[in-house]
């Protein structure tokens, strides 16, 4: 190769000063945001359990599929539930997986550890409360309101049953009335227990309907509204990256167009969206539905646990939050808004009172804490806080006392 044509490649790769500032540019920017993404993992667990939430669906190295936080052993439902150990039961509709030691829930604003037992050995299932113990004084049933959006400690179930020695706690999440018999009529009758606590919150409607049209399909067939989402699965660069699905809260890109923030006092809470009817609403045939098999079933559970085991039933009405935060909402949205949420309760009590059973509307006791200020239900989560479990637990053991429902045989 001659000269010329040796100096000629040598031009061809000198850089000019503003090539160098570019590439120093890009070489600087793009170990930025290598160490931005490091850091930001690093300090996962330091940050706010909302942002938590958000960050905690975003693979934990960007070019694998494993999200910062895995899926719960077992757990074969789908997205965003991988955090909460559901499992698909024909009979009680859902399980959690047994065996759980320190298990991470993040969802929405609520963020808390679950571990669980068996109710027997060799049971399939896994529950949410301390070993059971005999004779059995208490058990109680319910969806994720009864399992707790909670730690353990701050559950309103612990907090109420301790003073009675011996309990379990069965409450499964994303479960309905149907379920929730289901499971009433497989572990009670073993176990005996000489109360049988029953809570009730309103999404247990459509759960219901749904549980008998996969377990059965004999339900008739109503669209209704998908399950609460709060944190809508990220895609793409968002996906992988925290400091992209950061800007993307920030901006408000990765909000649910379905559900809105508004301001109550000095705080912000989520509801659905006032576009369409709330999802606990009466005008879904779904809930319709929903509440036509509560009335049966808790009419049938009454009599099956004082004819199997001498038990007792007490019905636990928990409402939702719009509920709680009534007074400023219907400000806001107009009465027919709340009445709308609140129908299925308001029929249910308007039934349970015509039957005579025993049954404790949480609503006054949540209305009163929140005019005291405090928060009841969280930000993001429709579930009850640790206040507002507190709360419930306070209003249960009040009534369970007051009643001598387990008095000294």
């Amino acid at each position: 190769m001659s000269h010329a044509t040796t100096d000629q490649l040598d031009e061809t790769f000198i850089l000019t000063k503003a090539e160098i500032r570019f590439y120093r540019a890009v070489a600087v920017i793009f170990i930025a945001f290598v160490l931005i993404e490091v850091l930001l993992r690093a300090a996962f667990n330091l940050f706010p359990a909302g942002i938590r939430a958000e960050l905690s669906i975003v693979r934990r190295v960007p070019w694998l599929v494993h999200p910062m936080v895995p899926p719960a052993p077992g757990t074969i439902y789908g997205y965003p539930y991988s955090h909460v150990p559901y499992q698909v039961d024909r009979v009680t509709q859902f399980r959690v997986a047994p065996d759980l030691e320190n298990h991470e829930v993040y969802w929405g604003d609520a963020y808390f550890h679950v571990n669980t037992v068996r109710v027997w050995e060799g049971h399939i299932a896994g529950f949410r409360s301390k070993p059971i113990g005999y004779p059995l004084n208490v058990m109680v049933f319910g969806d994720e309101s009864t399992f707790c959006w909670t730690e353990f400690d701050d559950c309103w179930v612990t907090q109420f049953a301790e003073r009675y020695g011996t309990w379990f706690n069965a409450g499964v999440p994303g479960t309905g009335t149907t379920g929730q018999f289901g499971l009433i009529e497989q572990i009670a009758p073993p176990t005996k227990p000489r109360l049988v606590v029953w809570a009730w919150y309103a999404n247990d409607l459509r759960d219901s309907y749904r549980h008998d049209v996969s377990k059965s399909g004999t339900a008739p067939f109503y669209y209704y509204l998908p399950l609460v989402n709060p944190s809508p699965k990220p895609s793409g660069a968002s996906a992988m990256f925290m400091s992209v699905r950061l800007i993307e809260r920030a901006l408000g890109l990765n909000n649910d167009p379905a559900y809105e923030m508004v301001n109550v006092g000095n705080r912000s809470i989520r509801i659905p969206s006032t576009s369409r009817p709330h999802p606990f609403s009466l005008s879904w045939a779904a809930n319709r539905y929903g509440l036509y098999r509560a009335q049966e079933l808790f009419d049938k559970a009454r009599q099956f646990v004082r004819e199997t085991f001498g038990a007792e039933l007490l019905i636990v009405l928990i409402p939702s939050k719009e509920e709680a935060y009534a007074k400023a909402l219907s400000a806001r949205f107009g009465q027919d808004y709340i009445d709308s949420i609140s129908a299925a309760r308001r029929e249910l009590i308007a039934y349970l009172e015509s039957k005579g059973h025993r049954y404790i509307d949480a609503l006054p006791a949540l209305q009163a804490a929140v005019e005291r200020g405090e928060s009841v239900y969280y930000s993001v989560a429709e579930y009850l806080d640790p206040s507002g479990n507190r709360v419930l637990a306070q209003l249960v053991g009040e009534y369970i006392d007051r009643e001598n429902l387990l008095s000294t045989p």
